[in-house]
């Protein structure tokens, strides 16, 4: 069984997101006013990232998970889903700068790192076992790969 993400998938993932943002926006709305980040712009960032968002995690599993990996596509799509999940966050961390202080930046750039690495080590393990064949171990530190089974 092959998995992909269909341009259908994709629309109701864009609607759900922007429902969750509107949630998200009624909710914590106060909290962001009350920490100096404006909600509304912070709601716009968010809701502007979603279809780029969405278009880049289905171009990335489906480049993950198709017979032809080209390793250059996944790392884009992966740079891509991550930036648009960080742009409003980033956002928030400019806007309430007074808030955030040097420990929060520490853990924003640590985590931003992590994700980057991870992202990394996925591209060059499947792209080593699609070389190696569909069935072979990860060669990087002999982690079995993810999203093939």
């Amino acid at each position: 069984m092959s998995l992909k993400i269909r341009k259908s998938h994709e629309l109701g993932g864009v609607c759900f997101l922007w429902g969750y943002d509107i949630l998200k926006y009624w909710v914590f709305g106060g909290l962001l006013g009350s920490k100096g980040i404006d909600p509304l712009i912070f709601l716009y960032f968010d809701m502007v990232t979603v279809p780029p968002f969405i278009i880049g995690v289905a171009r990335l599993v489906n480049a993950l998970a198709g017979r032809t990996l080209a390793w250059t596509k996944v790392l884009g799509w992966g740079i891509i889903v991550i930036l648009n999940t960080l742009l409003p966050y980033v956002y928030a961390a400019v806007a309430g700068e007074s808030q955030f202080d040097t420990t929060a930046w520490i853990i924003f750039w640590g985590l931003l790192l992590l994700v980057m690495a991870n992202l990394w080590r996925t591209v060059r393990c499947q792209v080593a076992r699609h070389q190696l064949g569909r069935q072979a171990e990860c060669p990087v530190r002999r982690l079995p790969c993810s999203g093939h089974k």
